[in-house]
């Protein structure tokens, strides 16, 4: 069922950053009077160093076995994220090759819950913020940019437990899971340097001991291994520093 999860949500996110680039090709193409063939001395010029902020939605898988098993629960944390993003480039004819970092942060306090094998106590998991680093690989076309990214991540969970109903017994944890991530997005130039883009990326992460304690600190015998997953679809805005290049026609 994760597998298939997992999957659904590679495919829509894929699908939405697809057709973001198929509209962008058909914008380009189509610029200009309907039957006037205009001729560009050069396409805009992507290079340089960039910064701004997104925003969109994460969806988590975040699955944890008990040690020892085979007991294990496993939640699905859905919230809005916030962050920003920093990166420089440089363009080559149409090809356009950089580096990003970014940081996304949850915009939510709560947790997804579930029954825990012991059904006596509930159990919530909620991802907090994850930070990238990583190549972009994009194809410039006029204003418009489809490109493919990759790298390094770096992602928070945490994790709260206590007896349903009464609301005692809390146990409490956070951890920081590495991983990797792969996407893609477009983005589009506009006036002054700034850029709006669509992106979205997939997230895998090591899976790894969770340690649980009170809310005095003290360490409890609730031990777990926890496996992330998480997608995010956002919406960025950037400002590139130095004055762009315009596209000016030939006569």
């Amino acid at each position: 069922m994760k597998v298939m999860r997992q999957l659904n949500r590679f495919a829509a996110g894929t699908a939405v950053v697809a057709l973001a680039a198929f509209v962008g090709v058909t914008l380009a193409q189509a610029d200009g009077m309907p039957g006037r063939k205009i001729v560009y001395e050069k396409p805009w010029d992507w290079s340089g160093l960039y910064f701004g902020l997104h925003s969109g939605w994460e969806w988590a898988d975040i699955n944890s076995n008990f040690v020892p098993g085979p007991a294990n629960d496993s939640v699905q944390h859905d919230a809005q994220v916030v962050g920003g993003q920093i990166g420089i480039q440089h363009q080559w004819g149409n090809v356009v090759l950089g580096v990003e970092a970014s940081l996304s942060v949850a915009f939510q306090d709560g947790f997804a819950n579930v029954t825990c094998p012991n059904v006596a106590r509930t159990c919530g998991k909620r991802f907090d913020d994850v930070f990238t680093f990583g190549p972009r690989l994009g194809w410039a076309m006029g204003k418009w940019m489809p490109y493919l990214t990759g790298g390094y991540a770096n992602a928070a969970i945490s994790h709260e437990s206590f007896n349903t109903g009464a609301g005692t017994g809390v146990l409490l944890g956070r951890e920081r899971f590495e991983g990797w991530f792969v996407g893609g997005g477009v983005d589009m130039a506009l006036a002054h340097g700034w850029t709006l883009g669509l992106e979205y990326k997939h997230f895998e992460f090591d899976d790894q001991e969770f340690l649980t304690f009170s809310p005095a600190g003290v360490l409890s015998a609730d031990v777990r291994n926890v496996d992330p997953s998480v997608d995010i679809v956002s919406v960025r805005v950037s400002w590139k520093l130095g004055r762009p290049e315009r596209v000016v026609p030939l006569k």
